[in-house]
């Protein structure tokens, strides 16, 4: 009887506990206005995650917080790409979104995760939103980013192609992995995670133009995989001499960045005008719109007082992309 009476004793001290622990907060990981912001700051490596729609998030969000739209139809593909050992911190309007993103993210196996109570309209006061996009460091590829070639030019007739269309495939093949070596050179060097981040989806870009070089029969000019190696002397001087610039400060290497974008989409133009086979089109057009969603990802992320200036497309044109949102899908 007595050792009974100990365990009973016993458990209603663990119940005490467990509710003095998270009573308040309401679960684990669930933290009021300022507990949240101030494990947060205090966290290393945390990333703060917006789940609002983006129009929400540029009215006004958290500095520093990355958007991932709980209501984008791509959302979980998007917290698939996330790094699972990193901690996050999330939140939304009411608590409603958070709470659910939380669960899915939860069950892409990320535990390291925080939650902000009752969302912002709980903490008016105690939380100060910001309309700056240019402190996000981190980026997230869309899905439509991740290009895969074969699925691309799946269904499409093939036809003989002209030496420009040869020439422009072959080009473009050594242009993508100057994107993917440059972002793999700076993110190593200054570990800011947007490079990681786009290397990845570059990498899909330069294998979506080798299948077409497969597709055609063309000689691949990668001969070499390693990083900064290209057969063409004009990629390898641009490897060189942006890598140079890069490697100045992590400003450099973020206007960098935008520049090796700026030129994709630029080239990418000139060898759509060249050709009218849809297979060339469907990949061409996939690329230069990733490599929007890139240039966007780039500008937005210098520091606050610097600006990028376009130096291969026009001002117009730079200006109407910047205006735009991430793109979604494929074209």
């Amino acid at each position: 009887m007595k050792n009974r009476t100990i365990l009973i004793s016993g458990s209603i001290i663990v119940v005490i506990a467990l509710l003095f622990l998270f009573g308040k907060q309401g679960g684990p990981g669930l933290l009021e206005a300022r507990d949240f912001v101030r494990t947060y700051q205090s966290t290393p490596g945390a990333v703060l995650v917006d789940v609002r729609t983006p129009a929400e998030f540029d009215a006004g969000h958290l500095a520093t917080a990355i958007n991932i739209d709980f209501e984008n139809p791509h959302f979980v593909e998007e917290v698939k790409k996330l790094d699972r050992t990193t901690p996050y911190f999330v939140y939304c309007r009411s608590g409603n979104r958070s709470a659910q993103s939380v669960a899915i993210m939860q069950k892409m196996g990320i535990k390291d995760i925080y939650e902000l109570q009752g969302g912002l309209v709980s903490s008016v006061g105690a939380l100060t939103l910001t309309t700056d996009t240019s402190s996000s460091s981190e980026y997230v590829v869309d899905e439509g980013d991740m290009i895969k070639g074969d699925t691309l030019v799946r269904g499409n007739a093939t036809s003989v192609l002209s030496n420009e269309e040869i020439r422009g495939l072959v080009q473009m093949r050594e242009e993508e992995k100057l994107a993917h070596d440059i972002y793999i050179t700076l993110g190593e060097k200054w570990g800011v995670r947007i490079f990681s981040n786009i290397a990845g989806s570059e990498q899909t870009h330069t294998d979506a133009v080798k299948v077409l070089l497969d597709r055609y029969g063309i000689t691949d000019p990668v001969t070499d995989t390693t990083v900064g190696v290209f057969s063409s002397t004009v990629m390898q001087g641009l490897y060189r001499d942006l890598v140079a610039q890069g490697e100045k400060s992590e400003r450099d290497a973020i206007i960098v960045g935008a520049t090796v974008e700026d030129l994709d989409i630029r080239d990418l133009s000139t060898l759509k005008n060249m050709t009218k086979n849809e297979d060339i089109l469907t990949v061409y057009n996939n690329l230069q719109k990733g490599s929007r969603n890139h240039l966007r990802g780039f500008v937005r992320n210098l520091p606050a007082g610097s600006q990028y200036v376009p130096q291969y497309i026009t001002q117009t044109e730079f200006d109407g992309i910047l205006s735009g949102s991430q793109e979604r899908g494929r074209v």
